[in-house]
Protein backbone atom coordinates (compact mmCIF):
# COMPACT_ATOMS: atom_id res chain seq x y z
CA UNK A 1 0.00 0.00 0.00
CA UNK A 2 2.77 2.46 0.83
CA UNK A 3 4.75 2.00 -2.27
CA UNK A 4 1.14 2.58 -4.48
CA UNK A 5 0.57 5.69 -2.57
CA UNK A 6 4.57 6.61 -3.18
CA UNK A 7 3.65 6.26 -6.90
CA UNK A 8 0.37 7.87 -7.02
CA UNK A 9 1.89 10.97 -5.21
CA UNK A 10 4.82 11.03 -7.35
CA UNK A 11 2.40 10.85 -10.57
CA UNK A 12 0.43 13.52 -8.93
CA UNK A 13 3.56 15.80 -8.42
CA UNK A 14 4.91 15.26 -12.07
CA UNK A 15 1.62 16.90 -13.29
CA UNK A 16 2.53 20.26 -10.84
CA UNK A 17 6.38 20.55 -12.24
CA UNK A 18 6.89 23.39 -14.63
CA UNK A 19 9.06 23.41 -17.37
CA UNK A 20 11.37 20.10 -16.08
CA UNK A 21 12.83 17.60 -18.71
CA UNK A 22 14.15 14.55 -17.26
CA UNK A 23 15.79 11.87 -19.50
CA UNK A 24 15.62 7.95 -18.92
CA UNK A 25 19.26 7.97 -19.48
CA UNK A 26 20.26 10.48 -16.35
CA UNK A 27 20.29 9.90 -12.92
CA UNK A 28 19.49 12.84 -11.55
CA UNK A 29 18.62 14.23 -7.53
CA UNK A 30 15.33 14.79 -6.84
CA UNK A 31 16.51 17.73 -4.74
CA UNK A 32 18.22 19.26 -7.75
CA UNK A 33 15.38 18.58 -10.63
CA UNK A 34 13.85 22.10 -10.87
CA UNK A 35 10.30 23.08 -8.98
CA UNK A 36 8.20 25.94 -8.81
CA UNK A 37 5.46 25.61 -6.42
CA UNK A 38 3.72 28.56 -6.92
CA UNK A 39 0.22 26.94 -8.25
CA UNK A 40 0.51 23.56 -5.83
CA UNK A 41 -0.31 24.61 -2.86
CA UNK A 42 2.36 23.22 -1.21
CA UNK A 43 5.25 24.26 1.20
CA UNK A 44 8.07 22.36 -0.19
CA UNK A 45 11.28 24.44 -1.65
CA UNK A 46 12.41 21.52 -4.19
CA UNK A 47 10.75 17.85 -5.34
CA UNK A 48 12.12 15.54 -3.07
CA UNK A 49 10.58 17.35 -0.03
CA UNK A 50 7.46 17.89 -2.27
CA UNK A 51 7.19 13.89 -3.32
CA UNK A 52 7.45 13.95 0.69
CA UNK A 53 4.85 16.60 1.12
CA UNK A 54 2.32 14.77 -1.23
CA UNK A 55 3.01 11.05 0.45
CA UNK A 56 2.20 12.58 3.72
CA UNK A 57 -1.04 14.31 2.56
CA UNK A 58 -1.80 10.97 0.60
CA UNK A 59 -1.07 8.70 3.72
CA UNK A 60 -3.69 10.97 6.20
CA UNK A 61 -6.68 10.95 3.35
CA UNK A 62 -6.03 7.03 3.71
CA UNK A 63 -6.18 6.92 7.25
CA UNK A 64 -9.56 5.57 8.64
CA UNK A 65 -11.47 8.78 10.05
CA UNK A 66 -12.10 8.92 13.64
CA UNK A 67 -15.66 8.55 15.38
CA UNK A 68 -15.12 12.09 17.20
CA UNK A 69 -15.43 14.12 14.00
CA UNK A 70 -13.52 17.48 15.69
CA UNK A 71 -10.11 15.45 15.77
CA UNK A 72 -8.56 16.45 12.74
CA UNK A 73 -5.18 14.77 12.72
CA UNK A 74 -2.87 12.52 15.07
CA UNK A 75 0.80 12.32 14.96
CA UNK A 76 3.08 9.61 16.25
CA UNK A 77 5.28 11.69 19.19
CA UNK A 78 8.93 11.29 18.81
CA UNK A 79 11.68 13.39 19.96
CA UNK A 80 14.75 11.77 18.27
CA UNK A 81 15.91 13.85 15.65
CA UNK A 82 18.10 11.24 14.24
CA UNK A 83 14.70 9.10 13.79
CA UNK A 84 13.22 8.81 10.20
CA UNK A 85 9.46 9.32 12.40
CA UNK A 86 10.55 12.65 13.94
CA UNK A 87 8.12 14.58 15.27
CA UNK A 88 7.32 16.97 18.40
CA UNK A 89 4.91 19.59 17.17
CA UNK A 90 3.21 18.35 14.40
CA UNK A 91 4.78 20.11 12.03
CA UNK A 92 7.86 18.15 10.68
CA UNK A 93 7.40 16.71 7.72
CA UNK A 94 8.55 13.23 8.95
CA UNK A 95 5.78 12.89 11.16
CA UNK A 96 3.51 9.63 10.75
CA UNK A 97 -0.32 9.41 10.96
CA UNK A 98 -1.62 7.47 13.89
CA UNK A 99 -4.90 6.20 14.32
CA UNK A 100 -5.09 5.25 17.97
CA UNK A 101 -8.38 7.11 18.58
CA UNK A 102 -10.05 3.73 16.78
CA UNK A 103 -8.62 1.36 19.90
CA UNK A 104 -10.65 1.59 22.77
CA UNK A 105 -7.55 -0.40 24.94
CA UNK A 106 -5.81 1.39 27.81
CA UNK A 107 -3.03 3.12 26.59
CA UNK A 108 -3.15 3.07 22.88
CA UNK A 109 -2.57 6.37 22.48
CA UNK A 110 0.89 6.75 23.90
CA UNK A 111 2.09 10.12 26.13
CA UNK A 112 2.94 12.94 23.81
CA UNK A 113 0.79 12.06 21.18
CA UNK A 114 0.22 15.01 18.84
CA UNK A 115 -3.65 16.03 18.39
CA UNK A 116 -5.51 18.27 16.13
CA UNK A 117 -8.57 19.39 17.25
CA UNK A 118 -12.08 21.33 16.84
CA UNK A 119 -12.35 23.25 20.43
CA UNK A 120 -15.38 25.26 18.99
CA UNK A 121 -16.52 25.90 15.42
CA UNK A 122 -13.60 28.11 14.37
CA UNK A 123 -10.93 27.12 16.78
CA UNK A 124 -8.59 23.79 15.64
CA UNK A 125 -5.53 23.73 18.59
CA UNK A 126 -3.07 21.37 19.09
CA UNK A 127 -3.03 19.07 22.25
CA UNK A 128 -0.44 16.34 23.56
CA UNK A 129 -1.46 12.99 24.97
CA UNK A 130 -1.19 12.72 29.17
CA UNK A 131 -3.37 9.81 29.73
CA UNK A 132 -5.55 7.46 27.76
CA UNK A 133 -7.95 5.55 29.48
CA UNK A 134 -9.85 3.50 26.27
CA UNK A 135 -12.53 5.77 25.61
CA UNK A 136 -11.23 9.00 26.90
CA UNK A 137 -8.12 11.11 26.33
CA UNK A 138 -6.07 13.05 28.74
CA UNK A 139 -5.14 16.41 26.91
CA UNK A 140 -3.09 19.05 27.68
CA UNK A 141 -2.53 22.56 24.91
CA UNK A 142 0.77 22.49 22.76
CA UNK A 143 0.64 26.19 23.85
CA UNK A 144 0.08 28.86 26.56
CA UNK A 145 -3.45 28.96 26.88
CA UNK A 146 -2.98 31.91 29.08
CA UNK A 147 0.04 34.04 29.40
CA UNK A 148 1.38 35.97 32.64
CA UNK A 149 -1.18 35.35 35.20
CA UNK A 150 -0.76 35.01 39.08
CA UNK A 151 -1.88 31.36 40.92
CA UNK A 152 -3.64 33.40 43.50
CA UNK A 153 -5.39 36.62 43.01
CA UNK A 154 -6.22 37.41 46.28
CA UNK A 155 -2.23 38.48 46.88
CA UNK A 156 -1.95 36.27 50.40
CA UNK A 157 2.00 35.07 49.77
CA UNK A 158 0.44 31.35 50.87
CA UNK A 159 -0.50 28.56 48.49
CA UNK A 160 -3.07 27.70 50.61
CA UNK A 161 -5.68 29.49 49.17
CA UNK A 162 -5.50 27.92 46.01
CA UNK A 163 -5.19 29.01 42.26
CA UNK A 164 -8.19 31.20 41.82
CA UNK A 165 -6.66 33.66 40.40
CA UNK A 166 -5.15 30.83 37.49
CA UNK A 167 -8.42 28.90 37.27
CA UNK A 168 -11.26 31.92 36.63
CA UNK A 169 -8.88 32.95 33.43
CA UNK A 170 -8.45 29.95 32.35
CA UNK A 171 -12.12 29.40 32.83
CA UNK A 172 -12.91 32.58 30.82
CA UNK A 173 -11.09 31.81 27.71
CA UNK A 174 -11.87 27.85 27.65
CA UNK A 175 -15.31 28.70 28.28
CA UNK A 176 -16.63 28.67 24.51
CA UNK A 177 -14.53 25.28 23.77
CA UNK A 178 -17.92 23.45 23.79
CA UNK A 179 -16.73 20.12 21.73
CA UNK A 180 -14.30 19.29 25.10
CA UNK A 181 -16.17 17.52 27.47
CA UNK A 182 -17.07 18.80 30.92
CA UNK A 183 -14.93 18.88 34.06
CA UNK A 184 -16.27 18.16 37.36
CA UNK A 185 -12.89 17.40 39.32
CA UNK A 186 -12.10 18.25 42.85
CA UNK A 187 -8.32 18.24 44.51
CA UNK A 188 -7.25 18.53 48.12
CA UNK A 189 -8.66 15.65 50.10
CA UNK A 190 -8.20 11.60 49.84
CA UNK A 191 -10.63 10.62 47.57
CA UNK A 192 -10.89 13.57 45.30
CA UNK A 193 -11.07 13.06 41.50
CA UNK A 194 -6.95 14.57 41.22
CA UNK A 195 -5.98 13.22 45.07
CA UNK A 196 -4.39 15.55 47.40
CA UNK A 197 -3.13 19.11 46.40
CA UNK A 198 0.46 19.05 47.95
CA UNK A 199 3.75 17.37 46.91
CA UNK A 200 7.24 17.13 48.23
CA UNK A 201 10.22 17.52 45.77
CA UNK A 202 9.72 13.73 45.99
CA UNK A 203 6.32 13.49 44.77
CA UNK A 204 5.37 12.27 47.65
CA UNK A 205 1.57 13.75 47.76
CA UNK A 206 0.11 13.03 51.01
CA UNK A 207 -0.70 17.04 52.37
CA UNK A 208 -4.30 18.71 52.09
CA UNK A 209 -2.27 21.90 51.10
CA UNK A 210 -6.05 23.53 49.76
CA UNK A 211 -9.00 22.19 48.46
CA UNK A 212 -11.28 22.70 45.67
CA UNK A 213 -14.70 21.01 45.76
CA UNK A 214 -16.23 19.64 42.01
CA UNK A 215 -17.27 22.65 39.64
CA UNK A 216 -18.37 22.44 36.21
CA UNK A 217 -15.85 23.65 34.02
CA UNK A 218 -14.36 23.18 30.38
CA UNK A 219 -10.72 22.92 31.69
CA UNK A 220 -8.30 22.91 34.38
CA UNK A 221 -4.13 22.84 34.70
CA UNK A 222 -2.10 19.73 35.06
CA UNK A 223 -0.86 17.85 38.39
CA UNK A 224 2.33 17.64 39.52
CA UNK A 225 1.66 13.23 39.89
CA UNK A 226 0.60 13.58 36.15
CA UNK A 227 4.03 15.14 35.26
CA UNK A 228 6.03 13.05 37.10
CA UNK A 229 4.39 9.88 35.34
CA UNK A 230 5.88 11.39 32.23
CA UNK A 231 9.37 11.17 33.77
CA UNK A 232 9.58 14.84 34.77
CA UNK A 233 11.04 15.55 37.89
CA UNK A 234 13.44 18.33 39.47
CA UNK A 235 16.29 17.47 37.51
CA UNK A 236 17.33 20.21 34.76
CA UNK A 237 16.08 18.36 31.31
CA UNK A 238 14.46 15.20 32.74
CA UNK A 239 11.25 16.20 30.78
CA UNK A 240 10.03 15.07 27.44
CA UNK A 241 10.11 18.19 25.13
CA UNK A 242 6.60 18.53 24.41
CA UNK A 243 6.09 19.06 28.10
CA UNK A 244 8.33 22.57 28.12
CA UNK A 245 8.17 23.43 25.11
CA UNK A 246 7.30 27.15 23.54
CA UNK A 247 8.67 28.92 26.63
CA UNK A 248 10.40 31.73 26.73
CA UNK A 249 13.91 29.84 26.31
CA UNK A 250 12.91 26.17 25.64
CA UNK A 251 15.49 26.56 22.67
CA UNK A 252 18.31 26.02 25.45
CA UNK A 253 17.04 22.87 25.88
CA UNK A 254 16.35 21.34 23.02
CA UNK A 255 13.18 22.65 22.14
CA UNK A 256 11.43 26.11 20.36
CA UNK A 257 11.33 29.00 22.32
CA UNK A 258 8.10 31.23 22.80
CA UNK A 259 6.02 33.77 24.82
CA UNK A 260 6.78 35.82 27.32
CA UNK A 261 6.87 33.59 30.14
CA UNK A 262 9.64 30.90 31.49
CA UNK A 263 7.37 28.45 33.29
CA UNK A 264 3.44 27.42 33.55
CA UNK A 265 1.64 26.82 36.34
CA UNK A 266 0.32 23.62 37.84
CA UNK A 267 -3.10 22.93 40.45
CA UNK A 268 0.21 21.15 42.77
CA UNK A 269 1.28 23.44 45.64
CA UNK A 270 5.18 23.04 47.00
CA UNK A 271 4.38 20.83 50.55
CA UNK A 272 7.55 20.77 52.24
CA UNK A 273 8.57 22.86 55.05
CA UNK A 274 9.45 26.60 54.83
CA UNK A 275 7.79 26.44 51.00
CA UNK A 276 4.14 27.68 51.39
CA UNK A 277 5.04 30.55 49.29
CA UNK A 278 5.15 28.25 46.12
CA UNK A 279 3.63 26.51 43.84
CA UNK A 280 5.15 23.88 41.54
CA UNK A 281 5.86 24.94 37.90
CA UNK A 282 6.73 23.67 34.63
CA UNK A 283 9.95 24.99 33.86
CA UNK A 284 11.81 26.23 30.69
CA UNK A 285 15.14 23.90 31.98
CA UNK A 286 12.96 20.78 31.06
CA UNK A 287 11.71 20.49 34.67
CA UNK A 288 9.33 21.18 37.50
CA UNK A 289 10.43 23.79 40.27
CA UNK A 290 8.79 26.21 42.58
CA UNK A 291 6.70 29.63 41.12
CA UNK A 292 6.21 32.04 43.84
CA UNK A 293 2.25 32.23 43.94
CA UNK A 294 2.02 35.95 43.55
CA UNK A 295 4.19 36.04 40.36
CA UNK A 296 3.30 35.76 37.30
CA UNK A 297 3.09 32.72 34.66
CA UNK A 298 1.21 31.34 31.97
CA UNK A 299 -1.20 28.37 32.16
CA UNK A 300 -1.93 24.97 29.96
CA UNK A 301 -5.43 23.52 29.03
CA UNK A 302 -6.11 20.41 30.22
CA UNK A 303 -9.30 18.80 28.87
CA UNK A 304 -10.62 15.68 28.17
CA UNK A 305 -12.42 14.91 24.95
CA UNK A 306 -13.88 10.70 23.66
CA UNK A 307 -12.36 8.75 20.97
CA UNK A 308 -16.02 8.55 19.90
Amino acid sequence: MKERIKVIAAFILGLLLAGTTVYAATIISSINVGYNNASSKLVADNVQEAIDEVYKKASESKAPQPKNENIKAMYYYDENKESEDFCVTGDEKTCKVNTCYLNNTEGSCSPGTIVEYMVNEKDKIRFHVIKDNGSTLTLQSQQNTINSTVWDSTQSNVNTNGPNGILQALEQVTSTWINVNNLNYSIGEKNSTLGYSGCTWTNNCTTSSYILKKELVKARLTTLSEVYSLGCNYEAQSCPIWLYNYLRNSATYGGINGGIDSYYWTLTVNANSGYSEYVWVIYEEARFTGGYVNARGAARAVVEITKS
